[in-house]
């Protein structure tokens, strides 16, 4: 069982939370690199204190503090904003967090938090030096604490309730962050955590202008905050089952996902209502289309995507595949997304039709020319005509079928399915690598980018159409996305962040181009290659059985 960052010192805390990839914990491509960046902030403030760091304007006047990127769940309105928080302001935070007495006062609190018969699950762990695979730390925390947990719990028990909060990090009340570090309307209620609650507050204030609603996602800050507020509630929820005697019951919770399990179904509901009232206490709601009570303990314990595609094996599995060409592979994975949209499973499929066309590439450059019943060619037209068997290899490279008709259908998978849509691109990125025709192959190129960059809040999807084409871009001096961080990946000097509110002598010389791992950049191929993902080729596979949570 691998350790949570609850287990650090105080030091140990900031430095895991100052990592670039606890800074954003989304998928970039990988020559964006934040630790420089984050270095230079901390160097520049260390102890400084915050009202002594600011200038005539306050962060929370100004609308571009933080950097949000802009994705969506549906393709359509089901907005997702993704965010790279002003790194000053998330220094200020973990600054705020980490010191000694907070972070020992932080500890003590989730002490109190944990309870008979409750599991929080999803508390941020520390990854091994060497993974087994990229995140695997993550991921095999959340199958081993939830799903296989969820298994054995069967075993004991009879029925099970399941549901999570919708929009959770949406609909954080910061009040309700001093009421869990003060453990409000509890029997551990204590009032010495109110200044780190009101400067938590503060900054999370000045990143949103001065909202009173919400928080930022895609960092181990945020993640650590949520789990305050939601440990909090599983106190509170404790406290009212105990009042109403209600027993016989084990929670396990990941983030926000709810699973209760119980031999007496009328206990069960009565749990159930309790939760309810905590979570509306604390402005959060159940999500109705993801709540039920089952005696299916088994099947429902596992997600659905993953139970679909583990009964369809007989068509598509990891020993072999029954598809005889790609466009039949892609098809199915486009029509199995439309029954599943934006699930892990996608994630695992794409990558599996990655690593198959890989493979297949290896497998050509290894014979001097292409089979003839790979071309389709009359043998007899071959012997007359032996440039034939060449020329076909010039236009197409390894894959013998129509690479334009495939990208269309992979484009189609990246506009239904937003959260993976950068995996389907990279099925694209190696289909129009294998090309020789460069004036096809930048044609389907352009295509597929103009026809995701006119998508509805598509702005994260640019990074990945970037990595693609720049070394086209830079040879042909253009740079056809407007977002600033593309434009920062082409050299031009631009701000990502508004740091007006700062004092001046703090931000000058602030180094964007070190955003940008120059040497990682130089080496680019339209193939995509995923952030941090190099390190982890030579290592076995993620399980077959591990899929990877897409966060809601």
């Amino acid at each position: 069982m691998a350790e949570n960052i609850l287990t650090l010192n105080n030091k140990e805390a900031e430095d895991f939370f100052m990592q670039s990839k606890q800074y954003n914990n989304f998928e970039l491509p990988e020559y964006f690199d934040f630790d420089p960046m984050l270095k230079y902030v901390k160097d520049k403030i260390r102890r400084t204190a915050y009202g002594k760091c600011l200038g005539k304007t306050k962060p929370e006047k100004l609308a571009d503090v933080n950097f949000d990127m802009m994705t969506n769940k549906d393709g359509k309105y089901a907005v997702r904003p993704l965010t790279l928080t002003n790194p000053y302001l998330y220094y200020f935070i973990v600054r705020e967090l980490c010191g000694k007495k907070n972070w020992e006062n932080i500890k003590e609190c989730f002490s109190r938090f944990r309870q008979p018969h409750f599991t929080a699950c999803a508390i941020p762990v520390i990854a091994e030096k060497k993974e087994k695979f990229h995140n695997s730390t993550t991921i095999l925390n959340w199958w081993n604490s939830m799903e296989q947990r969820s298994l054995e719990l069967s075993l004991e028990y009879r029925y099970m309730f399941a549901s999570d909060i919708t929009n959770c990090y949406g609909s954080v009340n910061p009040q309700t962050i001093e009421w869990a570090l003060n453990r409000k309307d509890t029997a551990e209620e204590t009032n010495v955590n109110k200044a780190l609650a009101e400067n938590i507050i503060t900054y999370l204030k000045a990143m949103q202008q001065d909202k009173n609603i919400g928080m930022p996602q895609g960092s181990a800050v945020y993640d650590i905050i949520a789990e305050m507020i939601l440990g909090y509630a599983d106190l509170l929820l404790s406290e009212d089952l105990k009042k109403e005697g209600l027993e016989g019951y084990e929670i396990l919770r990941y983030r926000d996902d709810y699973r209760i399990f119980c031999n007496n179904h009328d206990v069960l509901e009565k749990i159930s209502y309790k939760l309810q009232h905590v979570l509306e206490r604390l402005n959060f709601r159940m999500n109705s289309q993801k709540t039920k009570i089952s005696d299916n303990i088994i099947t429902d314990s596992i997600k659905q995507d993953k139970l679909f595609y583990l009964f369809n094996t007989p068509i598509f599995n990891k020993k072999g595949v029954d598809f005889d060409g790609f466009q039949k592979h892609l098809l199915y994975i486009l029509m199995f997304g439309r029954k599943y949209p934006n699930g892990g499973q996608l994630k695992v499929m794409l990558n599996d039709l990655d690593k198959r066309m890989d493979e297949k590439g290896k497998e050509e450059e290894k014979k001097p020319y292409i089979d003839l019943g790979e071309l389709n060619l009359d043998p007899e037209i071959v012997k007359t005509q032996p440039e034939m068997k060449e020329e076909k290899k010039e236009k197409t490279g390894y894959l013998c079928e129509n690479v334009r008709a495939m990208s269309a259908i992979a484009t189609q998978i990246a506009i239904e399915n937003v959260l993976v849509s950068h995996y389907a691109l990279r099925i694209i990125s190696r289909m129009i690598n294998q090309m020789k025709n460069e004036k096809e192959k930048w044609d389907i190129v352009e295509k597929v980018s103009n026809k995701l960059r006119n998508q509805p809040n598509s702005t994260y999807n640019q990074l990945w159409l970037q990595n693609m084409t720049y070394q086209h871009d830079k040879k042909e001096k253009e740079c056809p996305y407007g977002m600033s961080l593309c434009q920062l990946v082409m050299g031009k000097e631009v701000k990502i962040w508004n740091t007006d509110w700062l004092r001046t002598e703090l931000t000058e010389g602030l180094p964007y181009s070190s955003l940008i791992k120059k040497d990682v950049l130089k080496k680019m191929t339209p193939v995509i290659t995923f952030r941090e993902r190099r390190a982890y080729y030579d290592l076995p596979p993620m399980p077959a059985e591990v899929v990877p949570p897409v966060q809601e």
